[in-house]
């Protein structure tokens, strides 16, 4: 299975690529607001370093978010730019499932996974013991923590900064994973690892607020 991964909804761009089911790359980037100056390039360039044609990927896998608006729609762009001339199956991943998978499985506690998004907001959702959504992603303020947050039966994954650890200290001992690898290199390890990541194949970008849910 050859696997082409990366995600573009944050400003550190991630890519890895699985060739004949072993991992050949992984590479990371802050490119925040040059994506559409370097992505297809570094997209190519990766391949051409892997020594895989563009027309031996099987699948060909881009976060839909959540995450940055712009960066995103430039993701799935470049992965439909890549993928349909070749007709190769584009599936599009949530970055919520990767970190709810990245948790180990004999935590029998709610989970909580955190993205970062602008100035003091993070997104967030809300995983039973199963790792099955209870909530959609949903966002929040530092200033205003959700209450739940508070409670000692959960446990957190994701990017659970400083400033956001220690206003959940204030009021609760907690327990958190803490982002090891990118997403495209721990979605590719759970592939490896036959977990069940759920794929879309409508390409539909994860908006979380309502403003640029409306621009679509």
């Amino acid at each position: 299975m050859n696997i082409l991964a990366f995600d573009t909804s944050t400003e550190k761009f991630s890519i890895s690529i699985l060739k004949n089911d072993k991992i050949v790359l992984n590479l990371s980037k802050i490119l925040n607001k040059t994506y559409s100056k370097f992505l297809v390039s570094i997209l190519k360039k990766s391949l051409e370093k892997s020594n895989l044609d563009i027309k031996k990927i099987d699948c060909i896998l881009i976060s839909l978010g959540p995450g940055s608006f712009t960066g995103i729609r430039l993701g799935i762009a470049a992965a439909k730019g890549l993928g349909m001339p070749h007709k190769i199956c584009i599936l599009g991943y949530s970055n919520m499932d990767v970190l709810v998978n990245s948790v180990d499985k004999n935590i029998k506690k709610k989970i909580i996974t955190i993205i970062k998004s602008k100035k003091n907001d993070y997104y967030f959702q809300v995983f039973n013991t199963k790792k099955k959504p209870l909530i959609k992603t949903s966002f929040f303020s530092i200033n205003n923590l959700p209450k739940f947050f508070f409670n000692k039966n959960v446990v957190f994954s994701g990017d659970l900064d400083l400033d956001l650890i220690k206003e959940i200290k204030k009021k609760n001992k907690f327990f958190f994973y803490k982002r090891k690898f990118s997403n495209a290199r721990m979605l590719i390890n759970l592939i490896k690892e036959k977990h069940y990541i759920k794929k879309n194949t409508s390409l539909d970008p994860i908006y979380v607020y309502n403003h640029y849910a409306s621009k679509n």
